[in-house]
């Protein structure tokens, strides 16, 4: 850390708190710097540490490892060519690309790093600008980078451009007029093979020939506002490295090539050149822009609820594991009943066995598959007994005590009535014995024994058709109508975003239906550029002009570049779309994940119309079947249905965030038109995860953790308790009965404490039975010898991937989104609370994780690093398998944590949690500009923003025009953002002044909280 320097610049001798603050990077801290310039929902490249370009994924998905071989030269002309002077425009190769990277044991071919560099280079952001400054004691001239993006809140459509500027100011601190050349040369990145075509000041990369390449994939660089660019549309073409030779040769000889576009044949490469004069003192800046424009991603994800012909099970038995579907495990034999083969969850239907006579005591079987899903035993035509998959592949055994129907005819029907995710159902081995199936069991997997004495088998698909058993017509829920707009009629395009516009069959891009080319992309950029970077300052200005911590404000501005990456995708309609991250080559977790997007309090006060464009998709398409249910992941392009089940956490978080972004928003009839399917989402998880109406989720239900928990706990039970307190509200102010949700709030607000709260912390009662669905055990026999008594163990203790009587740093959060919400009530007692966040800091927060063994995903923090556990169990009962990511560090939940302890007034303990995240990405290890979890540029860690609430308490309601003011710090000067402006609020002495910078935040009320 000896290389990061910080830089405090004093605004206002009139406050002197007052101060700008940012990080400036140098040495080592610059190795992994990689800075996201693009708009969001565009792609990007990023400008790294040195000024080199990197990450270029500007074609609808990741390119975490493309590296362009492009690179901008200065050349200062010397008396004669032999004593010109030529640096490419970046500091020093960081040492990790020596040796290691692809291709670095062949000598890293094509790529720029053998030429030469300035020496010194020094890195800081202001987001969304970041600048470098670079000098050499063999250069006359200093040089200065300066790469930045529009950033408009609330501004979605001029923050969603695809472009991004690259300023290159050189200033001459010597005596002498230095003559010289800028140039920025660029192999063909895009397709080789593609062409290269003109624009005014530079040059176009396309990915195709001919008349129509306008309309696919194009990337342009020019020089904006220059009277003179010369453009060498082809570089020299020859075997080896003929063309990289000779554009370096032209630099370093200060030669200018102005070469027209060809007409046949490849160009491997482009430069366009600017020469100019430096008088002693004087600075140039040259404006490189750069646009882009790709119309043909063919990306999709999910599965779209469309009207299917026949039924799924016209098809055969499956003999396994289907196309795109995770491994099928536990079946016998060779075919099985997998509802998923051929044609995904989309299909449906019923096959319905031949009438049989009950004359034996069970009725074995083995089932996955999903929850929705089901095969059910029917007796008088009536379902007696009823089984589902618990949203795994693993088929596991079901046992049903017929005892009740002996010798009555009996039918099986196995029913797929669902469309979404784990809308499929495994079956497999229908057997009637007087044994229970333990007795019958053989040690090998869920294979029993084959005596006829025994058992009657009644079916196990082997025969590579279906006999005797025949699909049924599924009888069709009628559909409504999945957005209150049918197409545009009754639109209410300031509430909800319509479209008369068939959805297409993969993504296309929002910008790609406002701009027909790059071209015309292109000169948008050129003609706005002063506008908009105005506007971007603006907004820079205004977000560090404040007196917080600066750890503070550099975490928040960091994980605002998230939404300049491919994380983020913008459709055609406008509405958001986004990965929970981003892996390498594509995106990483699809869907907009509720639970992930949760943690996120960012985007709703920044560009407030593209988060509600998520509860648009959330309440219309991921809950079309009218029951209330949400798949967790949405569809691209965004169509009802899903390619996920319900997920507790994100459900839940979804009712307190329709709370949120009504009153970000201030408008009652967008809450309206919301209202009745709050309540069917509501109504549904209420009966689902707590039927008996006790106050608590209960049931088996899946988290952000991607397993279900089985028995009441602190951390969905959180988000329960938010969630009733959101319609509570909500359902008063629209005159509805609240009734339930009030009755439920009240006992579960009591139980929360006397069955969850150790003293401590809040806790997991794990349930192994008592509830409608209890855990499956594994079974013994399928381990070897040696581990036989493990496995009993693990089933001692109940479903696997539970966390029990650890300390959850996620324990209470569904606690602190209700307070970034708005929710203001405690409906525990607050102590309590505060009591599990200090036990959270006590025994999850580690300075030095040398010793901490993670057996998991190590990577987030490891070593020397510190950072806090997701989970530990510091009184010695750590189950035997806990949750999967229990040994991990995930900057998402560290941020919420630090964040909470702050709005209980432990600033310094929120702090110290903060400095250990920025320290582990100060640059040297990881990027400072990419905090990952399960991928890059990850979701989560947008849970920063919510910082800004925790130190000060400011909040704006825009239904009562109330200003909230709880300070944690004292005097303070702290950036607002709403969805009509934004501006600071000070609080000095016990008052408050709001200074409006961008729009209108009309203000009727201030509520200062003593």
């Amino acid at each position: 850390m000896k290389n990061i320097v910080l830089i405090i610049v004093l605004l206002s001798a009139g406050f002197v708190a007052a101060q700008e603050k940012f990080t400036q990077y140098t040495g080592e801290n610059l190795n992994r710097i990689a800075f996201p310039i693009g708009g969001f929902g565009t792609g990007m490249y990023c400008l790294e540490g040195t000024g080199a370009i990197s990450h270029l994924s500007v074609k609808n998905h990741i390119e975490f490892f493309n590296e362009p071989s492009c690179y901008a030269a200065i050349c200062v002309l010397g008396e004669t060519p032999e004593k010109n002077v030529a640096r490419v425009v970046e500091g020093t190769i960081p040492d990790w690309k020596f040796f290691g990277s692809s291709g670095s044991g062949l000598g890293s071919g094509g790529t720029t790093y053998g030429f030469p560099r300035f020496r010194n280079c020094s890195f800081q952001c202001r987001f969304p600008f970041a600048s470098i400054e670079l000098n050499d004691a063999a250069v006359p001239l200093t040089a200065t980078i300066n790469g930045w993006s529009p950033f408009t809140p609330p501004d979605a459509d001029a923050s969603g451009l695809p472009v991004g500027a690259l300023e290159y100011s050189f200033t001459n601190p010597t005596q002498k007029t230095l003559r010289c050349i800028f140039s920025f040369n660029s192999r063909h990145f895009i397709n080789g093979n593609g062409s290269i075509g003109s624009i005014n000041g530079g040059f176009v990369l396309y990915d195709q020939t001919g008349e129509n390449k306008e309309k696919h994939g194009a990337f342009a660089v020019f020089a904006d506002n220059e009277k003179e660019v010369v453009v060498d549309h082809c570089w020299f073409r020859g075997g080896w490295f003929d063309s990289f030779t000779v554009a370096w040769d032209n630099v370093t000889n200060g030669r200018m090539i102005g070469n027209p576009p060809i007409t046949s044949g490849n160009a491997p490469g482009a430069t366009l050149a600017v020469p100019f004069e430096l008088s002693p003192n004087a600075t140039k800046t040259i404006r490189l822009l750069t646009a882009w424009y790709w119309n043909e991603p063919a990306l999709t994800a999910g599965h779209r609820n469309v009207s299917v012909s026949g039924n799924v099970f016209d098809a055969k038995p499956s003999q396994g594991t289907a196309r795109n579907q995770h491994p099928v495990s536990g079946f016998i034999g060779r075919g099985l009943v997998n509802t998923y083969d051929p044609s995904g969850d989309t299909p449906q239907g019923i096959l319905v066995s031949p009438e049989f006579s009950l004359d034996k005591q069970f009725l074995h079987l083995l089932v996955g598959g999903g929850q929705g899903c089901s095969v059910s035993l029917f007796v008088d035509g009536k379902p007696v007994r009823t089984a589902s998959g618990d949203n795994t592949e693993q088929l596991q055994w079901i046992s049903w005590n017929t005892a009740d129907w002996q010798k009555k005819k009996a039918v099986i029907k196995i029913i797929d009535s669902e469309s979404g995710g784990w809308g499929h159902l495994l079956c497999d081995h229908f057997v009637l014995s007087d044994e229970p199936i333990s007795e019958l069991k053989i040690n090998r997997g869920n294979e029993i024994i084959n005596d006829p004495k025994r058992v009657l088998l009644l079916a196990d698909f082997e025969a590579g058709h279906y006999g005797d058993w025949k699909p049924e017509k599924l009888e069709q829920k009628k559909q409504e109508e999945t957005t209150p707009c049918i197409h545009g009629e009754n639109c209410q395009p300031d509430l909800i975003i319509c479209s008369d516009e068939p959805i297409p069959d993969t993504y296309k891009p929002w910008y790609t239906v406002h701009f027909d080319s790059v071209t015309s992309v292109a000169e948008h950029w050129r003609k706005n550029y002063t506008d908009l970077k105005s506007r971007s300052e603006l907004f820079a200005k205004t977000f560090y002009d404040t007196t917080l911590p600066p750890e503070v404000i550099e975490s928040i501005a960091a994980n605002l570049s998230i939404l300049k990456s491919p994380t983020v995708l913008r459709q055609h309609d406008g509405r958001l779309w986004c990965w929970e991250g981003c892996g390498d080559n594509s995106g990483s977790c699809h869907g907009s994940c509720t639970h992930v997007w949760n943690y996120a309090q960012a985007l709703c006060h920044l560009f407030p119309t593209m988060e509600r464009s998520l509860r648009q998709t959330e309440y219309f398409e991921s809950s079309s079947d009218n029951t209330g249910r949400q798949a967790f992941r949405a569809n691209l392009p965004i169509s009802s249905g899903g390619t996920s089940f319900d997920a507790a956490d994100g459900q839940l978080g979804g009712v307190m965030k329709i709370y949120r972004e009504w009153r970000i928003f201030g408008n009652n009839d967008w809450l309206k038109i919301y209202w009745n399917r709050v309540r069917l989402s509501l109504d549904y998880m209420i009966e689902k995860w707590d039927p008996r109406h006790t106050g608590l989720l209960e049931e088996s239900h899946h988290n952000t953790y991607d397993i279900n928990y089985f028995g009441p706990d602190g951390h969905c039970g959180s988000f329960y308790l938010g969630a009733l307190a959101a319609a509570v509200e909500m359902g008063t102010f629209l005159n509805d009965d609240v009734s339930l949700y009030k009755e439920l709030l009240d006992k579960g607000s009591k139980r929360f404490v006397t069955d969850l709260f150790n003293g401590e912390y809040f806790v997991q009662k794990v349930w192994k039975d008592g509830l409608n669905n209890n855990f499956n055990p594994i079974n013994p026999l399928d381990q070897s010898a040696g581990y036989r008594k493990i496995a009993e163990l693990i089933n001692e203790q109940g479903a696997k991937y539970q966390y029990g009587n650890g300390c959850l740093s996620d324990g209470v959060l569904g606690f602190w989104i209700a307070r970034c919400s708005g929710l203001e009530t405690d409906w525990v007692p607050r102590e309590t609370v505060e009591k599990h966040l200090l036990s959270v800091y006590k025994y999850n927060l580690r300075q030095d994780l040398s010793e901490h063994a993670n057996p998991q995903r190590p990577t987030y923090a490891m070593g020397n690093d510190g950072g806090l556990l997701l989970c530990t169990w510091s009184h010695g009962d750590k189950p035997m398998l806990p949750f999967v990511y229990s040994d991990e560090v995930w900057t998402g939940i560290e941020y919420q944590v630090a964040s909470h302890l702050m709005m209980f007034g432990h600033v310094d303990k929120g702090l110290e949690i903060v400095r250990l995240v920025r320290k582990r990405y100060n640059g040297i290890r990881r990027n400072p500009f990419n905090e990952y979890e399960c991928g890059h540029w990850y979701a989560r860690a947008m849970s920063s923003y919510g910082m800004l609430q925790g130190l000060t308490g400011v909040r704006y309601d825009a239904v009562t025009k109330t200003l909230f003011v709880d300070s944690k710090v004292g005097d303070f000067r702290s950036f607002l953002s709403t969805a009509t402006g934004y501006g600071t609020v000070e609080y000095k002495n016990g008052k408050v002044n709001l200074s409006v910078v961008d729009g209108n935040i009309p203000v009727e009320t201030i509520k200062i909280k003593k």
